[in-house]
């Protein structure tokens, strides 16, 4: 009973500390026009009942950029897209912020092309299912910053992966001039049905 015991207090702190990691499903075809609000799983909604701060109005007529700072000791809800993935899976992850307003095409997933920057996430991705240049959203702690970006300690993250999301064009821009500079020139932002070139004109390799 007494060895039971301790393996019970060794596996609390796992327990307290554990993430969850949602890959949403792949996006459905495209055969109306129609916005609609964000849709939430039952364990995002878990989370987000925490009422994390989702930053100011940088929707379409927003006035200044968002910023990401200033945050440290807060709960946080941020989108963004998925820059650099630690060896392993485990460790910190480089995000770049991108806006997002709530709303989404009846079909699929959509968020800014613009953002307030960058942030960083502690999480454990055992299971690899964060993939470079896919759209997460973190909801989790701020716990300090690094080098100028804030850093979360993530306690859930939704993920959709390539060909499962767009991009629109709100918001006042304050990207990452590293991440800026990737982009190409295109005459519409948004695509309903994106693929490969559509993420390498607006994301880079």
């Amino acid at each position: 009973m007494r060895h039971l015991l301790i393996a019970s207090f060794l596996l609390l702190p796992v327990c307290l500390n554990a993430q969850v990691i949602e890959v949403s499903p792949p996006r459905q075809p495209h055969t109306i026009d129609a916005t609609v609000g964000y849709e939430m799983t039952s364990k995002e909604e878990t989370f987000h009942a925490k009422k994390p701060d989702m930053g100011g109005d940088n929707g379409f007529g927003a006035k200044k950029a968002g910023t990401l700072l200033g945050f440290k000791g807060k709960l946080v809800s941020w989108f963004g897209i998925v820059r650099e993935i630690p060896e392993g899976g485990k460790g910190t992850f480089l995000i770049e912020n991108k806006y997002y307003d709530g709303l989404n095409d009846a079909h699929m997933q959509l968020a800014s092309l613009y953002g307030a920057g960058d942030f960083r996430v502690e999480a454990v991705d055992s299971k690899k299912q964060i993939k470079h240049h896919c759209l997460v959203r973190v909801i989790g702690d701020v716990t300090g910053e690094k080098e100028g970006a804030p850093v979360v300690k993530a306690q859930y993250i939704r993920v959709w992966n390539l060909g499962d999301f767009a991009f629109m064009d709100y918001g006042v821009d304050a990207s990452n001039e590293r991440w800026v500079r990737l982009r190409q020139k295109v005459n519409l932002v948004y695509s309903p049905s994106p693929d490969a070139a559509y993420y390498e004109k607006l994301l880079g390799k």
